[in-house]
């Protein structure tokens, strides 16, 4: 079972404190929302979990007891405006991105496909990211 483990989160951007002493886990099955006013630190707070600003405080992602790397982790922000053609199966498939070579392999396939299938996108797979609301 996959969780994730936030103990202790605490952010500050410009000696501006946005996050202070986070505790919370999530695991796998559950739902979960982040839910605040604007400027509140819901991306902030999304942005630490996934290792792309400085933060203190402990985040660990586990799948059966064992410790993943945060390379694991990956960050997708809704843009306001996409300019990129590629389709909703590539775009998944970018966010492999630290794994990805130029030969893209059957098992990062396959994972895109699951992925697809678990999110029930089956229907835009092949549709570009344009023409999606966000």
């Amino acid at each position: 079972m996959l969780k994730l483990k936030i103990d202790g989160l605490s952010c500050s951007i410009k000696s501006k404190e946005i996050l202070k002493d986070i505790t919370v886990s999530f695991q796998q099955g559950e739902m979960a929302a982040v839910l605040g006013r604007n400027g509140a630190g819901k991306t902030t707070f999304i942005r630490c979990i996934a290792d792309l600003i400085p933060h203190q405080g402990s985040i660990v992602l586990e799948e059966d007891g064992k410790k993943l790397d945060r390379s694991s982790i990956a960050y997708l922000p809704q843009l306001e405006k996409i300019t990129s053609s590629l389709t909703t199966f590539e775009t998944i498939l970018l966010g492999l991105t630290k794994k990805l070579s130029w030969k893209v392999s059957e098992a990062q396939l396959a994972k895109v496909s699951q992925v697809i299938r678990e999110l029930k996108l089956d229907t835009f797979a092949n549709t570009s990211v344009r023409s999606l609301s966000g």
